[in-house]
């Protein structure tokens, strides 16, 4: 009926869960909502500084909201994500765990069964792009400023996500990495108590590395994210791994 809500399951972070339409869930000046009215419904998203309401020809069905790869905002800019941060040195043949932050950005699902379609992309993190390599043959990337951590940083789940990285030192000379860039056609993100990316990089040279994330959640327990990437691009192959060959490093 209308005006009734429904909840499928507990969310298990704020506004993150499987919902029944009609439903309405708010955490951190997000609002996200699905109003049945007559033989339709009209879905609607209230978040600081941008309003977005959309008729759907439907009054059943089921919406999942779960975080999802962080590149999708403004536009398609890209597919590449790449983290800038604090310089991590490694000496030759070593492997160094450390824990990056990414922004989040927050898909909305609309659907039944397993058959579900992106309804909406939303996030309170402003995005920034940069250039990866030389302007002749580089390429464009998400770009991510960050520190480094030893283990995993506290964070607002609707606007920072935790990348849990291990670099290993395959090359024979010590090396400096402040550079990271991930294909994104391969990337999972969990959530639970947090959202987070689990990734390898194997460094060869200053030059040359190899990036791939890891189909495994860092923590048990956790959820993985239904993705933007295969209901958008299902004619393209999921590229794992990601080869960086214009420096790991300034």
């Amino acid at each position: 009926f209308p005006g009734q809500v429904y909840v499928l399951r507990v969310p298990s972070l704020p506004v993150f869960g499987i919902y029944k339409i009609p439903f309405q869930t708010d955490a951190g000046g997000i609002t996200v909502s699905v109003e049945v009215e007559g033989e339709t419904s009209t879905y609607r998203r209230v978040a600081p500084g941008e309003t977005l309401t959309k008729r759907l020809g439907y009054r059943e069905g089921r919406v999942i909201i779960n975080p999802v790869e962080p590149v999708n905002l403004p536009s398609e800019v890209t597919g590449m994500l790449e983290f800038h941060f604090t310089p991590v040195t490694l000496r030759p043949s070593s492997r160094i765990p450390v824990c990056l932050k990414f922004p989040v950005e927050i898909g909305v699902f609309v659907g039944a069964a397993e058959n579900y379609t992106l309804l909406d992309v939303f996030s309170l993190a402003r995005p920034k792009y940069s250039l990866y390599g030389t302007p002749e043959n580089g390429f464009i990337t998400r770009h991510v400023e960050c520190e480094v951590f030893e283990s995993a940083p506290p964070t607002d789940p609707l606007k920072e996500g935790v990348l849990f990285l291990a670099i290993r030192n395959s090359g024979r000379d010590w090396v400096e990495v402040s550079r990271a860039v991930f294909d994104v056609s391969a990337l999972r993100i969990f959530h639970g108590r947090m959202v987070a990316i689990s990734g390898e990089m194997e460094v060869f040279s200053r030059l040359v590395a190899e990036t791939r994330v890891l189909d495994l959640p860092p923590e048990e327990g956790m959820k993985q994210s239904l993705r933007v990437f295969p209901t958008k691009r299902l004619l393209i192959p999921e590229k794992q791994p990601c080869m960086m060959e214009y420096g790991v490093g300034e």
